[in-house]
């Protein structure tokens, strides 16, 4: 059952990065960039807003992150539940949200991470700069908040305690939901 969990979340986060890179000043010719592009081209190529914005941010692949939740939940309940019951319905959009919130805040914190590590090492400053710029829209306007101090970058370790922190509630919630089921 947590390996069907994984690669559902898996999947969630695949189209939620490239909502993220649709929507951020991204390399689109970077070979991750592509890669990411192809994989889901099949599913965001069908939908009728796939070039849609709102404010500048591309939110198809959020969107169709959404659905696949939604599906992927109301499978897993009438699997384990023999069928779909009046009481388990209403929790499925609230289980849906709760994983696209806690992907998001895994794959964002990932790129955080990631971009500080790669950014340490000469050889892998193209991944470095692929990650600054896949997180830029969300980043920047809290480092204007708490700008570099020397050069340690504090905003960025504010966003991940509070990613941890939001991570942990969304975890809890999720836990607490599947209990009931």
């Amino acid at each position: 059952m947590n390996l069907v969990l994984l690669i559902g979340e898996a999947v969630v986060i695949l189209f939620e990065l490239r909502s993220m890179m649709q929507s951020s000043p991204a390399d689109y010719y970077h070979p991750f960039v592509q890669a990411i592009a192809r994989i889901t081209q099949p599913v965001i190529g069908i939908m009728p807003f796939r070039q849609s914005h709102l404010r500048g941010f591309f939110y198809a692949g959020a969107l169709v992150a959404l659905i696949f939740a939604l599906v992927f939940w109301a499978v897993m309940l009438a699997v384990m539940n023999g069928g779909l019951a009046g009481s388990s319905i209403a929790f499925i959009p609230v289980l849906a949200v709760i994983m696209c919130v806690k992907c998001f805040g895994y794959l964002f914190l990932g790129l955080l991470l990631v971009e500080a590590i790669t950014s340490w090492l000469p050889s892998t400053r193209g991944v470095s700069y692929l990650c600054a710029q896949i997180t830029s829209p969300l980043v920047a306007p809290i480092q204007k908040i708490i700008p570099p101090i020397g050069m340690i970058d504090i905003s960025l370790m504010l966003i991940m305690i509070a990613l941890f922190a939001l991570n942990g509630l969304m975890a809890r919630m999720l836990g607490a939901l599947w209990l009931i089921f």
